[in-house]
């Protein structure tokens, strides 16, 4: 299914480098956009299938979360180059280790949550904060909260929006897009991994979004030293 989809999202990359005229370039940015929100629909249905499946298998390998972390910041910060938007992160400095668990999963899992802050927010801050809940033996449980100063959430629709193909209302639909699937396929990768997620929101005043995941503590010292991003200009 997505052999196909890839060969035309390479095309289009391929016609942005003949110099396309004003209209084509146009024509060439629907196309691309077009073929993005394709291939991240047939990414979530894949995804949705295998844990239905239950053939979803997760890795155990060590992985340096603020490196992640950072990488997630300096994506972001670029993809909202275009509004008034800062990108934070905050790590609990008594994750002194490395993590071993399945970085991609956690990565997918903070992408979608961070990818729909910066969607939904037109000003302001979107981040991530990592703070250490709990420190036994030798597993770290942790807790990501991903946070924005969005639109926010109508309380009486908190639980809907992790349902499949939802979203808070019809007029999300509209003016932001989506397939209703990423906050559905979240809620499985982290109860999968004998995690919980909980959302708050004030409407009109943002929404956070806080992830409990346990992980097991490598032993092998965290790598603090890391470049900050630069605050974008208003």
């Amino acid at each position: 299914i997505r052999t196909p989809m890839n060969a035309v999202i390479g095309m289009t990359h391929l016609l942005y480098e003949t110099q396309p005229n004003a209209s084509q370039k146009d024509y060439l940015d629907a196309l691309r956009f077009s073929a993005d929100s394709l291939m991240g629909l047939i990414n979530n249905i894949l995804d949705l299938s295998k844990i239905e499946a239950g053939e979803l298998a997760f890795e155990q390998k060590t992985f340096d979360l603020a490196e992640l972390l950072h990488g997630l910041q300096q994506t972001f910060q670029f993809k909202v180059r275009e509004k008034p938007v800062s990108v934070t992160i905050d790590i609990d400095p008594q994750i002194k280790n490395q993590l071993i668990g399945d970085l991609t999963r956690l990565n997918q899992i903070l992408t979608n949550l961070l990818g729909n802050a910066a969607k939904f927010t037109r000003r302001g801050t979107i981040g991530i904060r990592a703070q250490l809940v709990e420190a036994k033996a030798e597993q770290y449980h942790l807790q990501f909260r991903v946070h924005d100063t969005g639109i926010g959430i109508d309380p009486a629709k908190l639980e809907l929006i992790f349902q499949n193909f939802k979203q808070a209302d019809l007029d999300t639909t509209r003016k932001y897009g989506g397939s209703g699937l990423g906050l559905t396929i979240v809620k499985q990768l982290v109860e999968l991994q004998g995690g919980s997620i909980i959302v708050e929101s004030i409407p009109g005043h943002g929404s956070t979004f806080c992830v409990n995941l346990p992980f097991q503590n490598s032993g092998k010292a965290a790598d603090r030293d890391q470049a900050p991003i630069p605050e974008p200009r208003d």
